[in-house]
């Protein structure tokens, strides 16, 4: 009888270890979730919504940002050292259209699983929309695309001109921080890459461009600097690049 009734408590134990292991009492799974946002030098990091950014050309001219879109194809995470991994990297397949001021994505990047450790690296593939994507409509200035920027801009006296800048490049952007990302066990880590937008135009002249005619208005005075329209002002298009690249803090 003896032996029956602890035959019976180590079967109800190793019942109740199961159903804690199986809700998340004892084993923890260990996750992430990850961002992309527009921030300044002064913002502090964090899922908030941004209304606008102004930053300044080198001519002086402010560009108020009221809209940025970028598709991404793929996010992969080294792992960190001496991880117990087989594979080097976690990825995340998209494409995923990411609304930077937003702090959204379409798809919705969801939490994934990781491992214990301290990050260092995220590899990002900026890559142009593509219709069989299906995350844009046709007409949307998006559409064969990779990077959308839109607000209004002061020129000439007139504060009420508006911009769009339409840029398609297909790239892997490194971002590494020295001191990295420190993920526990059994925790949801939040990482986000935040783009300082601040430093984006520091070495660009569009108010050059303009005063030169390199780059002309619209009829209604509105700025559109896209394939068509930016006649290599200041190589427009390969300077944001690498603003975007070396400019950038993790949390």
């Amino acid at each position: 009888m003896k032996r029956t009734i602890q035959l019976v408590l180590i079967l109800f134990f190793i019942l109740e270890l199961m159903s804690c292991s199986e809700n998340g009492i004892e084993s923890q799974e260990t996750q992430a979730t990850f961002a992309i946002s527009l921030g300044t030098n002064a913002t502090q990091l964090s899922k908030t919504l941004h209304e606008s950014f102004s930053i300044t050309d080198l001519g002086g001219t402010t560009f108020t940002i009221t809209e940025a879109r970028i598709n991404v194809r793929h996010i992969q995470f080294d792992y960190p050292e001496g991880s117990s991994e087989n594979t080097n990297q976690i990825s995340l397949d998209g494409p995923f259209l990411i609304d930077l001021m937003m702090d959204t994505s379409n798809p919705e990047i969801g939490a994934f699983d990781v491992e214990p450790g301290i990050y260092k690296r995220i590899d990002v593939r900026l890559d142009d929309t593509k219709a069989v994507d299906g995350l844009v409509s046709p007409n949307d200035d998006l559409m064969d695309n990779t990077l959308v920027i839109k607000g209004s801009f002061d020129y000439d006296g007139n504060t009420n001109r508006n911009f769009t800048f339409i840029l398609k490049f297909n790239e892997d952007v490194r971002f590494e921080e020295p001191g990295g990302i420190s993920v526990s066990e059994g925790d949801t880590k939040d990482i986000i890459l935040n783009l300082q937008v601040d430093e984006w135009l520091s070495n660009i002249n569009i108010t050059e461009c303009i005063d030169d005619g390199d780059i002309v208005l619209e009829g209604s005075g509105n700025l559109i600097i896209n394939d068509d329209n930016n006649n290599d002002c200041n190589n427009f298009e390969g300077n944001i690049k690498t603003n975007i690249k070396n400019n950038y803090d993790f949390d």
